[in-house]
């Protein structure tokens, strides 16, 4: 009766550390490289986007991934992204981490606040440090986020015309004049998101701004 109870309660254990603790011990790391190896190099050089700098396309089992990271909190997986990220961003400035121009910082995209509470996790700013450790560049939350309708539920107009949703964090302009940004997100997908950043991050004072996202939505 005893290892009956006690199979009982490691089973149940079991459960719980799957579903709480960012799917138990799987290799975060594997099923990042395993999905973006799956995507067509050709179908993401034909859906490539000046300054944005992206693994690929929003798709299976890459989107997948993504959405496990916001909604399931599989941070572990977030993690292994933004390191990844981090290497092709280092490639496509044609640079190590040793030489990269130290004016450059990271800045993610936030989460409003009252999202981040709900969801658990900001998957922005995990795949941003990471990135940040693997460029070894500052990493800077230097933006906020209004609270409002999620992305995926507006047009691209909309998208485009949802004014002063982003704003600079008291005390951090200073850091952002004469700075070259790099701005992650997790998805691309009209570039609203970007757009309205890269702008409030330019009349802050930085002197450029470059985007680096896990994925971009096929159109």
């Amino acid at each position: 009766m005893n290892n009956f109870i006690l199979q009982q309660a490691l089973c149940w254990l079991a459960q719980c550390e799957l579903s709480f603790l960012g799917r138990a011990r799987e290799n975060a790391w594997t099923a990042v490289d395993q999905a973006i190896q799956a995507q067509a190099p050709q179908e993401i050089r034909k859906f490539a986007i000046k300054g944005v700098c992206n693994l690929g396309l929003y798709q299976p089992p890459l989107s997948e991934i993504v959405l496990a990271v916001k909604q399931q909190r599989w941070s572990r997986a977030g993690n292994a992204l933004g390191k990844v990220l981090g290497q092709k961003v280092k490639i496509k400035l044609n640079s190590d981490s040793n030489t990269i121009n130290q004016t450059w910082i990271v800045v993610p995209i936030p989460t409003p606040f009252l999202r981040r509470v709900l969801r658990g996790i900001d998957h922005s700013d995990i795949i941003a440090s990471a990135l940040a450790k693997e460029l070894r560049l500052p990493l800077r939350r230097s933006l906020w986020q209004r609270f409002g309708r999620t992305q995926k539920t507006l047009n691209r107009k909309n998208r485009l015309h949802r004014l002063q949703r982003f704003g600079v964090r008291f005390g951090h302009q200073r850091a952002l004049v004469g700075k070259s940004v790099i701005v992650v997100d997790d998805i691309r997908t009209t570039g609203a998101t970007i757009e309205q950043a890269s702008r409030v991050l330019r009349n802050a004072g930085a002197a450029r701004v470059a985007a680096a996202v896990v994925c971009i939505v096929q159109k």
